[in-house]
C-alpha cells in the first residue's frame, strides 16, 4: 500500500507551518486533502491555492470534532495540530497555558484518531501520521511541552502494537526546530522568539512534508515508524566545550 492507494487525506493544524506545507505536497498528487484548523481566512486562501476542503474548527470542541469528522472515509490521517504554550517553564506558566497544551497537542489528537481509526481497521485501508517533536525522545528544559509529546510518542509506540494485523500503518515524525510560527505562539517575550528561532539554519516546512510523503509512499511492506529530523547545525543533549587552543 503506498501514495496511489490512498485517496482521501486530514491533514490538522493546517493552515500554516508544516499543516500547510504537507497540504499543499499532497494535493500536487492529486490526493483529496481536508485541511482542519481555526483559521477560517487562512484555509480559504489555501483551498483557493490548491483545491483543498477547508474544515474550519477548533479541536478542543470535542463534540465537533466526531460530528465533523465521522462521516468522512479518510485513507490517511497527518495529526498535526499542536503548540507550546508554557514552552519556557512550566513553572512560570499559567493554568490555561497548560490546559491549552495538553487538551490540543494529547487530547485533541487522541479523539482525532480515535475518530477515524475505526474505519480504517474495517476497510484494512490506513495510515496514521503523528507530529511529535525531538523534546517528546530527550529529556529537554521544556517541561510541559516535552510531556505532551512524549505522550504522543507513546501513543504512536502503543498503536504499532495495537494495529498488528489491520493493515493500518503508523508513523511518528519528530523534528527539531522548524521555521514556522511555533515560537511566535509559545513566546510571550517576542525577543525569547526571536532568539529560538536565529542562530542556525532551521528546518523548513517542506522538510518534514518531504519526510511525510517518503513514509506514505513506502510499500506496504515497509512502515516507517520514527522519523527524527535535525537541522545539521542543531544537535540535542550533551555538552560542548570548546577545544583548548582554538
Amino acid at each position: 500500500m503506498s501514495l496511489s492507494d490512498y485517496r482521501k487525506v486530514l491533514v490538522t493544524g493546517a493552515s500554516s507551518g508544516i499543516g500547510e506545507a504537507v497540504v499543499r505536497r499532497l494535493t500536487s498528487h492529486h490526493l483529496e486533502v481536508h485541511a482542519l484548523a481555526r483559521r477560517q481566512d487562512r484555509l480559504s486562501e489555501l483551498a483557493s491555492a490548491t483545491g483543498c476542503i477547508p474544515l474550519a474548527l477548533d479541536l478542543r470542541d470535542t463534540d465537533a470534532l466526531y460530528d465533523t469528522l465521522q462521516s468522512t472515509e479518510y485513507d490517511v490521517l497527518i495529526n498535526n495540530a499542536g503548540l507550546g504554550r508554557g514552552y519556557d517553564s512550566l513553572a512560570a506558566a499559567s493554568r490555561e497555558d497548560i490546559s491549552r497544551t495538553i487538551e490540543t497537542n494529547v487530547t485533541a489528537a487522541i479523539h482525532v484518531v480515535h475518530a477515524l481509526l475505526p474505519g480504517m481497521i474495517a476497510r484494512r485501508r490506513g495510515h496514521l501520521v503523528n507530529l511529535g517533536s525531538i523534546a517528546g525522545l530527550y529529556p529537554m528544559p521544556t517541561a510541559l511541552y516535552g510531556a505532551s509529546k512524549g505522550a504522543l510518542h507513546l501513543l504512536s509506540q502503543g498503536l504499532r502494537m495495537e494495529l498488528k494485523g489491520s493493515a493500518v500503518r503508523c508513523t511518528e515524525i519528530c523534528p527539531a526546530r522548524v521555521r514556522t510560527e511555533f515560537f511566535d505562539t509559545a513566546f510571550d517575550d517576542p525577543t525569547k522568539a526571536e532568539q529560538a528561532a536565529s542562530g542556525f539554519e532551521l528546518l523548513e516546512p517542506s522538510d518534514i512534508a518531504d519526510a511525510i510523503l517518503y513514509a506514505l509512499d513506502a510499500p506496504w511492506r515497509v512502515n516507517v515508524s520514527t522519523i527524527e529530523i535535525t537541522p545539521t547545525e542543531q544537535y540535542i543533549g550533551g555538552i560542548y566545550i570548546e577545544p583548548v587552543g582554538r
